[in-house]
């Protein structure tokens, strides 16, 4: 699915919005995705408009430095997970609001344990809309890695 979400990211990032789903879909699939990772895709596209950062951005005026993640939090982490959390966090990559709106998404995930790519698809529609330099440096990474090749 990073792979269809690359795809979006190149064709339609600065777009004013993409197509409606089924042309969308179409499209994803004349572009040679498979009909699993469209699907995904688009149900993350859905998670992604009902996504409201409004109550977490009253956060970002406090002085909450850092926040240590509780044990019953970082046992529903991959260890790779936990690492990716410490690295945004350490690098104050994500503002305090948009930490807490991750953490929060992490606990409306099915029962076990979370990857670290369903955390980088989280932090990814966190910042999808903000559009500022950093963002668009992150999701650049997210997607394409540190080297520029697409995520496989």
């Amino acid at each position: 699915m990073l792979e269809v979400l690359a795809y979006l990211f190149e064709q339609f990032y600065n777009a004013d919005g993409l197509p409606d789903v089924s042309q969308l879909a179409k499209k994803l699939s004349l572009a040679g995705f498979e009909g699993e990772d469209i699907h995904d895709a688009l149900a993350w596209l859905g998670e992604l408009k009902q996504l409201d950062a409004a109550p977490y951005r009253a956060l970002d005026g406090l002085n909450l430095a850092h926040r240590s993640l509780l044990p019953i939090e970082l046992e529903r982490f991959s260890d790779e997970a936990a690492e990716f959390i410490f690295a945004l966090d350490a690098t104050k990559t994500l503002t305090i609001g948009e930490r807490e709106l991750v953490l929060d998404r992490v606990w409306r995930e099915p029962e076990g344990e979370i990857t670290c790519e369903r955390i980088k698809l989280i932090v990814l529609m966190v910042i999808w809309h903000k559009r500022d330099a950093l963002s668009n440096l992150l999701i650049e990474d997210l997607l394409f890695g540190r080297d520029g090749a697409a995520l496989h």
